[in-house]
């Protein structure tokens, strides 16, 4: 599994957090925000402002929005196989039985239909998605229509080989990758993998992409239980850093790790593995996140959609408790609008969140206002975002 839940974007920067610019990724937002976070009590602030902000009195400014994206999805999350080779320490993937992959009638079938009104199609939710033997096939699919926009893959890189690289630059597929450790020692302690092999599939990655006519995306996710300083003086580090690409890098802390609906022990995870020193957080944005009541990005942002075609509501539904649909039956659109995604946006406008059973010990919850970081106004997936 290689998703956070998803990518930690709360409208604040953690700790330690930095991106490495490239032609991908302007340097400007990144600094701005790098100097609002040492700012005193900015971690203070911005935990009251969120407090603020999703209350109901300013609801009027994410509904209009939200109406927009109820009518269709503006990216389709495809678990193709929720099947993951690395057994990573903060991840409970590992405890999952309905384990399977998607064939390829169901898979054309949620193409065509998605096809029709287009959107962004992504590749990777709850397992490895290059574990999935079809992926290029369902690559080269997808790219038959001009109605899919932009496709990504989140991968943890283990796969990067020559077989798939030249499939992704070919058909411009954009690659996330969730490295996370840097070292040896630590990442095969961590993530149960090879640390070599990963390696050496991200730098060939790297540099096929430095060599192609038409570059695609990439960016590093480096989610560590190093400090900051530790992880840039890394030889690693430094070589990443002098490709075209963009690096996300953040050292753990309570604030990254989720609990997944209430599936992950969190508490034992930091007992066991976070042993660096250092100032907790007075305000947690995983505790306010664990108590706020505003309306969920999840039911607007995307449709996630598992291995055998069941819809669940969110992206932190590893163990796909609920499910409002299915593929195979019906379609996108009365999946989408139907009565069991449409009470489910109703529950939470009404400040019913903790009605939802999935939804009450969870620790991902962001508000609706963060579709504005995703989408623009008239609900048209940012250009200038090159992942989700």
């Amino acid at each position: 599994m290689n998703r956070i839940a998803p990518p930690p974007i709360e409208n604040v920067v953690p700790r330690e957090q930095t991106t490495v610019p490239t032609e991908n990724n302007k340097a400007g937002p990144a600094l701005l925000k790098k100097l609002l976070k040492k700012l005193p009590f900015a971690h203070e602030l911005d935990y009251f402002r969120r407090r603020v902000i999703d209350s109901h009195w300013f609801d009027f400014s994410a509904k209009p929005l939200a109406d927009i994206l109820e009518d269709w999805p503006g990216i389709l999350l495809l678990d193709t196989t929720n099947r993951c080779n690395a057994k990573c320490v903060w991840c409970p993937n590992p405890d999952l039985e309905n384990l399977g992959l998607m064939d390829m009638v169901l898979y054309r079938k949620i193409i065509d239909d998605y096809a029709s009104r287009g959107g962004m199609l992504h590749f990777g939710t709850f397992g490895e998605p290059l574990m999935d033997k079809h992926l290029r096939e369902r690559i080269e699919y997808a790219r038959k229509f001009p109605g899919i926009k932009r496709i990504n893959v989140l991968t943890n890189g283990f796969f990067l080989n020559e077989k798939i690289i030249p499939t992704l630059i070919e058909h411009r597929v954009g690659v996330e990758v969730s490295l996370d450790e840097l070292d040896k020692e630590t990442f095969e302690r961590v993530k149960k993998m090879s640390f070599d092999v990963t390696r050496q599939g991200i730098v060939d990655l790297l540099e096929a992409n430095r060599q192609a006519g038409n570059r695609i995306p990439v960016n590093i996710r480096i989610k560590t239980l190093k400090t900051l300083a530790e992880t840039k003086a890394n030889a690693f580090y430094q070589e990443l850093s002098s490709y075209p690409c963009s690096i996300d890098l953040t050292p753990i802390d309570e604030n990254i790790i989720s609990n997944w609906a209430g599936r992950f022990d969190t508490a034992k995870f930091f007992s066991t593995y976070f042993t660096r020193s250092g100032k907790k957080d007075r305000f947690s944005h995983k505790q306010f996140n664990s108590t706020n009541v505003a309306p969920c990005v999840q039911l607007w942002k995307w449709m996630v959609v598992y291995w055998d075609g069941n819809v669940v509501m969110c992206c932190a539904d590893m163990f796909g408790q609920s499910s409002i649909g299915n593929l195979r039956e019906r379609s996108i659109g009365d999946v989408w609008r139907g009565s069991a995604a449409r009470d489910l946006r109703r529950k939470m406008i009404r400040r019913e969140r903790f009605d939802v059973s999935l939804c009450q010990n969870c620790d991902i919850h962001l508000s609706w206002h963060n579709l504005k970081v995703y989408y623009d106004d008239a609900g048209n997936f940012l250009p200038s975002r090159k992942f989700v």
